[in-house]
């Protein structure tokens, strides 16, 4: 599942790369529990022989302790060479210059992919060492590690939940075994792929005389999802079986979470446990202990408080197993990675879980409990707190929609490069900087906010747009008279340059003095970190402005920004609350130095041509509609501005002319605290969205489906 670098033919000669076209690589190394790195130098691949590659070593650098970041998996993966240790292979016949050189089998290499020298440039904070003496990789370590590991388990055969029962059963009973068991009906009711359910019921007929049985249960979530298969697995095994135990696998798709892959396999443990069994299951997972004894108790006391829990469906599916089986559960909670033996089988499952090519589905329309669920696109059931969840989805459309505008080609580009970290931008334009909340200087701040990111500041090209009769296409850059005024060229006129060198030099004090007031750690580099970062770096060196610089201009914060930010403390709530602060100082100072000296000029241009501001809030009683309307067909379509006409940014958020066609209708719907009582808005519900109801073969139930 991992990339390989092609086998070269079979030859009697050693195949050295050559160095432009040397790859980088890693593999798994079992009697260090780890992964190595380096460079491929040459492949041995003799007749009757398993291929042989030499890599020249190289080490993983570990700056976590000095890392602006805080988790592993966001730590940049550095490598620099390794100057000799005992993995050297000393027998090598080739290039002699690299110090340590490791032998490997060519099946178990897997491709790395390294980034560019632009890329290491702006890594901050940097390696104590040269640009041409280390390298970084695009993942991290812990990625990497994890992706070579199941290559490990895959090659050698650990990748099917085929391979899940025992080669030796446990000993059992078979008179004690009844002729049909409960579990069969109840595992083809729940499970809706043929093969899952086979393998379920196979394992409970395997499990049926064992009426006390224990099960290490884990879950696994990949956020990259850099491998193929799904984000989510999970995996268990049991522990109280004498001669072999069995282990179980399998993989999950649609609103990945580590506690949803742990439910799933609390789920799949508990179907195929005998009836009136008493099982214990040990779980790494608080969460999924918190949520059992949650949702237990909240689906006797109100549904509408129980779908209001996350993965209610598998809840309910487990409330539902234990009920009809008659079991008695206990979950435990047990250390992650403490050496326990079943844990870590439990672990290595749930990873090789997210390999399986069908996803573990729940059939849910029997469930006593789900009385109502919503299936988004008809495909993805809503098994989330609906008004969440249907929040979530459609600011997720109106994002995209947002980012998609021709005008904001720009701020998408930037998106794509991971350039704005928009979780903060989105706070910081909800941010109120005044005392008090129905502010005049507040509202200021918010049309400040909103103009600037959506480039729909009044320039002279927005301004021509909107009364053509006025501007009469004068659209000059009012500092350098040479190229049209628009809001990109604003920022970027070369006549601007100096004012906006100023500002960031002076927001770049404020920041100094920020951080040595606050600064939990790092605190004799705070200059440095500042004076060096992308965002400040050009302007105390006179340089042309970065592009992480416009974005502050845009009133957007970039990650460079809260890399500066999180180099010095501690936690994300007192960075918050500090960057909030500062962007507000930011955008006063730029609206200030910046746009009030624009404003200067085209006040006195403004008078020059005769206008004044009624000129413009009267432009509809000055000229007649024909005049408007003959002004502006004979406007000619300007191309600039990454538009592909001159129409510029309309707020997708308040156009409502198809308000009841559109499905933002359901979310209101459901949002309501008291949805289930208004009655009248269901007469419209059939012009929005399918209402049908579904009804069993073998159910007495009658439920609601909505088609989202």
């Amino acid at each position: 599942m991992a990339p390989h670098p092609p086998t070269p033919p079979i030859d009697g000669n050693t195949l050295h790369h050559p160095k432009r076209s040397q790859q980088w690589v890693t593999s798994w190394i079992p009697h260090l529990s780890d992964i190595v790195y380096g460079k491929l130098l040459s492949t041995n691949n003799f007749p009757n022989c398993c291929p042989v590659s030499y890599m020249e070593h190289w080490i993983h650098k570990d700056i976590s302790a000095s890392s602006l970041h805080t988790s592993p998996r966001s730590t940049p993966n550095i490598l620099i060479r390794c100057q000799g240790c005992a993995q050297h292979f000393s027998y090598y016949v080739g290039d002699m210059r690299p110090k340590c050189i490791i032998q490997v089998k060519h099946k178990d290499l897997i491709l790395l992919e390294a980034l560019p020298k632009k890329k290491k440039e702006d890594l901050f904070p940097r390696p104590n060492v040269p640009i041409k003496d280390f390298q970084l990789l695009k993942y991290s370590h812990p990625n990497y590690r994890l992706m070579a590991f199941n290559d490990h388990l895959i090659q050698r055969g650990y990748n099917s939940t085929v391979n899940f029962r025992p080669i030796n059963l446990p000993i059992q009973d078979n008179s004690n075994v009844p002729n049909t068991l409960r579990n069969m009906d109840l595992i083809t009711k729940l499970f809706d792929d043929l093969k899952i359910s086979e393998d379920l019921q196979d394992i409970a007929i395997t499990l049926a005389p064992f009426i006390d049985l224990e099960f290490f249960t884990d879950g696994s979530y990949d956020s990259t999802n850099s491998q193929a298969g799904f984000p989510m697995g999970y995996g268990w095994t049991t522990s109280n079986l004498f001669n072999s135990n069995i282990t179980y696998n399998g993989s999950l798709q649609f609103f990945p979470s580590s506690t949803k892959a742990e439910t799933m396999a609390i789920l799949t443990a508990l179907v195929v446990c005998p009836e009136f069994g008493k099982i214990i299951i040990h779980t790494d997972s608080q969460a999924a202990i918190d949520s059992f004894h949650k949702s237990k108790n909240l689906h006797t006391i109100s549904p509408r408080r129980f779908n209001k829990i996350n993965n209610n469906i598998l809840w309910s599916s487990i409330h539902f197993i234990i009920k009809s089986l008659s079991l008695k559960v206990k979950l435990l909670k047990v250390k992650a990675h403490s050496g326990n033996q079943f844990n870590d089988i439990a672990d290595i499952q749930a990873k090789l879980g997210r390999t399986q090519p069908i996803p573990t589905t729940i059939i849910h329309d029997h469930l006593p409990n789900q009385t109502i669920t919503l299936n988004w696109n008809n495909e993805v059931p809503l098994d989330k707190d609906v008004r969440k969840c249907v929040s979530t989805i459609l600011n997720y459309r109106r994002l995209d929609n947002h980012l998609n505008h021709a005008s904001l080609e720009s701020i998408k580009n930037d998106t794509k490069n991971l350039l704005i970290n928009w979780a903060l931008s989105s706070k910081w334009f909800n941010y109120n900087g005044r005392n008090d909340t129905t502010s005049l200087l507040h509202t200021k701040d918010l049309k400040w906010k909103i103009r600037c990111s959506t480039l729909t500041l009044p320039t002279l090209d927005i301004l021509n747009r909107n009364f053509p009769l006025l501007i009469k296409d004068r659209t000059l850059c009012l500092s350098c008279h040479t190229h049209v005024e628009t809001n990109i060229h604003l920022w970027e006129c070369s006549d601007n340059y100096e004012l906006i060198k100023s500002s960031f030099i002076q927001m770049g004090d404020i920041l100094i003095d920020l951080l040595k007031s606050h600064a939990d750690r790092l605190s004799l580099v705070i200059s440095d970190s500042i004076e060096y970062s992308p965002t400040f770096r050009w302007a105390y060196r006179s340089e042309p402005i970065h592009p992480v610089a416009f974005l502050l201009l845009k009133s957007y914060i970039s990650n460079d920004l809260l890399g500066i930010f999180r180099a010095h403390i501690n936690t994300m709530k007192h960075i918050v609350k500090l960057i909030m602060h500062y962007m507000h100082q930011c955008s006063i100072l730029i609206k200030i130095n910046i746009w009030k000296a624009r404003n200067q000029k085209w006040k006195t241009l403004r008078d020059a041509w005769g206008i004044t501001k009624k000129s413009f809030t009267k432009y509809r009683d000055i000229f007649s509609r024909n005049q408007r309307t003959a002004a502006a067909l004979n406007r000619p379509v300007v191309i600039d501005n990454n538009r592909d006409m001159e129409c510029g940014y309309i707020n997708p958020f308040n156009d409502f002319r198809n308000f009841k066609l559109d499905k933002d209708f359901l979310f209101i719907l459901f949002s309501s605290s008291n949805f289930l009582h208004s009655g009248s808005f269901f007469s419209h519900l059939d012009e929005v969205f399918s209402f049908n109801n579904i009804i069993t073969n073998n159910s007495p139930f009658n439920f609601a489906f909505y088609n989202v």
